[in-house]
């Protein structure tokens, strides 16, 4: 068979999970910027969806021939033994133990293996001969393997994928009933006792191989191909999910430290401005639990700022409405900037205020117990176009915001809100006098309520997917916010027919 069976997405899921080394503590550069841990119940689960993947590996899997004498009531008999070919191989039970600092052992156990195959006897004493030949089968119960794997860290530089690779398998085979027919086969059914014990050991053998081969080869190749870098919102915002060390083998559960660090298109170099933070996922007894950090948050503010996003010239096309539009006229009523600021409504009446926004520097992401709240620093120039068109300088203010951000968790999206829009604003430049900062004040939550806040909830209710498992679907998942991440709890169920 082919490497095909080993890409399915049960045994896939497994290729990831399957796996350990002994580890150093991580030291600050190697922080990562999201953590996933999978608990032995999440492990076990998917090594049990892998059973049927494995087994597809195993079965016609030939044995080598079996040759030799033995000693009967009636002499020596030379026999042969071959075609053996395993025509059964399945497991009752399944699962996963972590060993701490090691790696993970799967246990098959209550194995039940079916073999056919061809014999052919010959038997002389003195002037008489004897050939005959025919089929078996045999049967083996109340058997087990235990599976030792390992896993190390793709060398290449910032690479990030597992590598595989399996370092044990301990096949421990019942006694094997043995059934012969055609021929003379109640001479073989004489003496088949003597035979069990070789057919068993390479039968032993066999397997253990033919695993161990699934790991190092189809597996570890499947692993190989592993995109790690992965589209978010469009192709030019990526994730980089690339691991940043080996995973860590810790009572009850594996860990997999990713670097969460977004990237713009293809481009993994651009550089920032600080590294992870550490941090510790709460214990959990769900199948899986991911953290991601302040840092993941902020690379993805650094990556849009540079990309230049964070700008904007806030012009009345840019309200829906009249009563919207209002608070950007010379000569409105209320709330408009003219009243606000009354030397712009003296000397420009009957025009409207153009806002030309631009961060000054990447949003700030800010995570505790009590929820998100984002910083920013906006460089704020302010100008009137009187309705011939022309445009005339008003003023310069440094707006320094903070927001709440509520997060709520769907079944395939993290998605965002933000609440509670708070500028301080000091006038740097003015070209009409002096200009009360309150007043200004006024205007940018304005500003924010009528048009930056819908405008960013706009993205942040598309979402980021954070349950991209193929086949497997999210069920129970609950979001808590701890300091500096937020930690996703969540169990799986494997659904063949999902896309």
């Amino acid at each position: 068979m082919g490497s095909e069976a080993l890409k399915s997405p049960a045994i896939c899921f497994c290729c990831l999970v399957i796996f350990g080394t002994l580890l150093d503590a991580a030291t600050a550069l190697n922080e990562p910027g999201i953590r996933l841990r999978l608990s032995e119940r999440g492990l076990s689960y998917a090594a049990t969806l892998a059973v049927d993947a494995l087994a597809r590996k195993v079965r016609d899997t030939t044995i080598p021939d079996q040759s030799g004498n033995v000693k009967t009531s009636v002499g020596k008999v030379d026999y042969e033994l071959s075609g053996i070919t395993i025509k059964r191989f399945s497991f009752s039970s399944s699962s996963v133990s972590v060993n701490p600092g090691v790696g993970l052992t799967w246990m098959l156990r209550d194995l039940e293996v079916a073999i056919q195959g061809n014999w052919r006897y010959n038997y002389k004493r003195g002037f008489i001969r004897i050939r005959d030949h025919g089929t078996f089968d045999g049967s083996v119960a109340q058997s087990a393997i235990d599976v030792s794997v390992t896993l190390g860290m793709d060398a290449a530089p910032g690479a990030g994928r597992p590598t595989i690779r399996s370092v044990g398998c301990d096949c421990r085979l019942g006694a094997i009933a043995i059934q012969l027919g055609g021929g003379a086969s109640w001479l073989y059914n004489a003496f088949v006792g003597q035979l069990e014990g070789n057919i068993r050991r390479a039968l032993q053998d066999v397997v253990c191989r033919r695993i161990r081969r699934a790991v190092d080869e189809d597996a570890g190749s499947s692993l190989s191909s592993l995109q790690v870098v992965v589209p978010v919102a469009d192709d030019d915002l990526r994730l980089d999910l690339g691991l940043v060390e080996p995973p860590r083998f810790q009572p009850g559960s594996v860990e997999f430290p990713l670097k969460g660090q977004f990237v713009h298109g293809d481009d993994v170099t651009l550089g920032y401005p600080s590294t992870a933070d550490p941090f510790q996922l709460v214990d959990s007894d769900q199948m899986v639990t991911i953290g991601i950090s302040e840092y993941t948050l902020k690379t993805a503010g650094y990556v849009l700022f540079h990309r230049g996003l964070f700008r904007h010239n806030l012009t009345s096309a840019d309200l829906s409405s009249t009563s919207e539009r209002n608070f950007l006229s010379t000569s409105g009523t209320g709330l408009c900037f003219g009243r606000l600021v009354p030397a712009v409504g003296r000397r420009y009446p009957n025009a409207t205020v153009e806002l030309e926004m631009t961060a000054t520097g990447p949003p700030d992401a800010l995570i505790s117990a009590k929820g998100v709240r984002i910083r920013a620093s906006v460089s704020t120039t302010f100008r009137a176009r009187p309705s011939d068109g022309s445009l005339f300088y008003l003023l310069a203010a440094d707006v320094s915001a903070t927001a709440g951000m509520t997060v709520t968790l769907g079944e395939s999206a993290l998605r965002g809100n933000l609440t509670g829009f708070v500028p301080a604003i000091v006038v740097t430049d003015s070209g009409v006098g002096s200009v009360d900062d309150s007043a200004l004040q006024t205007v940018m939550k304005l500003a924010a309520r009528l048009f930056v806040a819908p405008r960013l909830n706009e993205a942040l209710q598309k979402g980021v997917a954070w349950s991209s498992f193929g086949k497997f679907r999210p069920a129970n998942h609950r979001l808590e916010t701890q300091s500096q991440f937020l930690q996703i709890h969540t169990d799986v169920i494997y659904e063949p027919g999902a896309e």
